[in-house]
């Protein structure tokens, strides 16, 4: 068996994705979502694009990602610059080993208490919360192999609040894609999507609010930033290994579309397949062994001399990083088509180190993309704002509720 005939049998070829079938679902399955209905959870922020940040006034920010957690003390100064200072980063609680619940706030607490402002705290959450009008949210379930079993069904930004405890006025929830398009937006105000293409996916757009079904009938005249949680998409068809990863992971019915493209999952998507064709022979006895997704990039970008030349071997890992970036383009594609009128340009900001230092994935998914866009006459444009996270989620503490 050649290579070709190895990765046409476990669907690993990008052209095995129908791009355009797979829109026109994700774009059915979005309005589902606005309506309450369906599995992407199309999730109202409570947050207008147009939010303004306080001049002046400290806060405490936290960025709990897939990876790392990120604490800062955030001022915005009278020319609307966000000044951090105090910035602490460490893995995110969770990752490495299981915590309870009392554990994992107890933890962000402490941290927050250090930047001397707890007064004011914005909370950006890379993870599945039901958000509500009250700017906090239950949260539905951790992705990103968090284990802290007991928080899921319980509020985020009140638990944190009792857990910081006295001088702690308010905690203001938002998803990272959110604090990532109302950082950027407020940087470059031509700036309207926000996506996260790293440890997981994510990607927001203003909704107007009419379009929402299931918001509240006197927000019906607003406009507010809507977290898809796109990564919940289940129509891409399945290869061998997506099935291995999705089936190993700590809650398999989720988050499909997530596991077969984020950075969490591709590395292991992309060790399977070595690991198998080398039993098959197909390749060197070395790739039987477990690799990470940052060694790979390195492999592939010539960096890497621990792991040996094999022109087949490089071929399924630059096939199978293409077909995720062919999935990441067409959930981008979704929100876009949402948020942009025929002809017109999409600016967006992405945050995230897989589309930033991943080899070969930057430009697939720019080819893809458009691609995708070109039947509705859009255009876009990439744009990279430092801290942007960190920088919506200081604009987030001092919103007040719709």
């Amino acid at each position: 068996m050649d290579i070709q005939a190895f990765m046409d049998r476990h669907n690993l070829k990008p052209e095995n994705i129908d791009g355009a079938t797979c829109l026109e679902q994700l774009l059915k399955k979005m309005e589902q979502g606005l309506a309450g209905e369906g599995n992407i959870p199309m999730i109202p922020s409570y947050l207008s694009l147009n939010t303004c940040p306080v001049v002046g006034q400290p806060c405490c920010v936290v960025d709990a990602g897939g990876t790392n957690l990120r604490v800062a003390k955030a001022v915005f100064d009278s020319e609307g610059q966000c000044n951090l200072s105090s910035l602490v980063k460490t893995e995110m609680p969770g990752t490495k080993g299981e915590l309870s619940f009392d554990e994992f706030y107890g933890i962000l607490a402490d941290f927050v208490r250090e930047t001397g402002c707890p007064e004011r705290v914005g909370l950006c959450f890379s993870y599945n919360v039901l958000q509500d009008r009250r700017l906090d949210g239950i949260l539905h379930s951790w992705c990103k192999e968090v284990r802290v079993p007991d928080a899921p069904g319980k509020p985020v930004g009140a638990s944190l609040r009792r857990a910081v405890g006295e001088g702690c006025r308010s905690v203001n929830v938002l998803n990272d894609s959110t604090a990532a398009l109302l950082g950027a937006h407020g940087c470059d105000p031509e700036i309207t999507v926000g996506l996260i293409m790293g440890t997981g996916i994510n990607i927001c757009y203003s909704e107007l609010c009419d379009r929402i079904p299931k918001v509240e009938k006197d927000l019906r005249q607003d406009s507010m930033i809507i977290s898809t949680e796109i990564g919940e998409f289940d129509g891409f068809p399945k290869s061998t290994f997506d099935r291995m990863v999705i089936d190993a992971s700590d809650e398999p019915k989720m988050a499909h579309a997530e596991k077969q493209c984020a950075g969490a999952y591709l590395g292991d998507l992309i060790s399977l397949a070595w690991q198998t064709a080398a039993k098959e022979g197909l390749i060197d006895k070395f790739f039987a062994q477990p690799v990470t997704l940052p060694q790979i990039s390195d492999y592939l970008a010539g960096k890497c001399s621990e792991i040996p030349d094999n022109t087949a071997a490089k071929e399924i890992a630059k096939t199978m990083i293409h077909r995720a970036a062919k999935i990441a383009a067409v959930l981008t594609a979704g929100p876009v088509i949402r948020s942009c009128a025929p002809g017109q340009t999409c600016t967006m900001v992405i945050e995230g180190s897989q589309f930033r230092k991943l080899t070969f994935f930057g430009a697939l998914f720019r080819q893809e993309l458009s691609k995708l866009l070109m039947p509705s006459r859009i255009t876009f444009s990439i744009r990279e704002v430092e801290n942007s996270c960190l920088i919506g989620a200081a604009i987030a503490a001092f919103a007040e509720p719709m």
